[in-house]
């Protein structure tokens, strides 16, 4: 009887200790990822764009533990053994990998065309609920119509995908909160469509703007900073510290900083998080804790959004950055 008793202490003990353990991986349940490649077509899909996705997707999968049922990858012409991406030497071209971490498992799960980013977003949007969070990940080429606020971005088999477009296929969620981050030329002009209420954004140049490569890696220079901050260590596993307020985490405001500061080509990156606090404390480890109706968020998601903050314009020879925060009409500079 005495052996049965402290059995049963013992199973209750061990129960306990797992709780912890238990809700931090329920959070990462709740977080799903979107990563797309569209490369546009044969000669212009470098094989930058794949390695910015695979550093990306294994900083999700391993060191942030998200499920990879939650991860969706769009890739250029999806899993087709024909040759689709030219190579970082320029010297020839290959079949892009489908396994992005190395594992021998596929991991891109469609082509990035309109039609299979289309059926993805819906599906996920009548899947998740106000209890689940959604980072968007774009690295590709990018066009504009006006060179300012009038953009898309360039899927596979030369297809265009506008600002408008993305917005709508996004508008149909209902869900606890948007991350979105965009490396491709003119990312800035896709500001306009998609910030609103929920919703944290990141790109790596203007409206006006072409996005470039790493000067010294076959990356793209912001995203690669950008990921490094987040994954705290660079793809060599050299160690990263991006953690400014020392909380153990890596914000997205943290990551986005880190990133601006360390960008050593000719792009302004942009950033804004509606309201501001979500992308203060929104992180990957913790998006969960990040609920919408605690933050004051209006209910109504329709509502038109006016208030931006941190859509950063850097100067790069001083590394200075210029913070524009709007209130409805008003509009105030901060100089870093």
């Amino acid at each position: 009887m005495m052996r049965s008793l402290m059995t049963v202490f013992t199973i209750a003990a061990l129960l306990l200790q797992l709780t912890p353990v238990r809700a931090q991986g329920s959070d990462q349940e709740h977080l799903y990822a979107v990563l797309i490649n569209g490369g546009r077509n044969k000669l212009t899909n470098h094989e930058r764009y794949w390695n910015d996705c695979s550093f990306l997707y294994r900083t999700l999968s391993q060191t942030y533990r998200v499920p990879k049922r939650n991860i969706t990858v769009l890739m250029s012409d999806g899993g087709d053994p024909e040759e689709d991406m030219l190579k970082a030497d320029a010297r020839g071209f290959a079949s892009s990998s489908t396994d992005l971490d190395g594992d021998g498992w596929q991991d891109v799960d469609y082509p990035a065309t309109e039609q299979a980013l289309a059926f993805v977003f819906l599906n996920l949007s009548k899947k998740l609920t106000t209890d689940d969070h959604l980072f968007v990940f774009i690295v590709d080429h990018g066009g504009s119509k006006d060179r300012e606020n009038n953009s898309y971005i360039w899927l596979w088999n030369d297809q265009q995908l506008s600002d408008r477009h993305l917005a709508l296929l996004l508008n149909q969620f209902d869900i606890g909160s948007f991350n979105i981050l965009m490396g491709q030329c003119y990312s800035g002009g896709f500001m306009d469509d998609l910030v609103r209420e929920g919703r944290i954004m990141t790109t790596a140049c203007s409206g006006s703007e072409q996005s470039w490569t790493s000067p010294d890696k076959p990356y793209d220079e912001f995203v690669y900073h950008w990921t490094c901050a987040i994954n705290g260590a660079d793809e060599t596993g050299q160690p990263i510290d991006a953690d400014t307020d020392g909380d153990g985490e890596v914000s997205m405001a943290e990551a986005f900083e880190y990133a601006r500061s360390h960008d050593r080509v000719n792009e302004t990156p942009q950033y804004a998080s509606e309201p501001e606090a979500l992308g203060a404390k929104w992180t990957f480890r913790r998006p969960a804790d990040i609920r919408t109706e605690h933050m004051g968020i209006r209910a109504d998601r329709s509502a038109p959004v006016d208030t931006w903050s941190l859509s950063g314009v850097r100067m790069n020879s001083a590394k200075r950055g210029v913070y524009i925060q709007r209130q409805g009409d008003k509009t105030r500079k901060v100089i870093r």
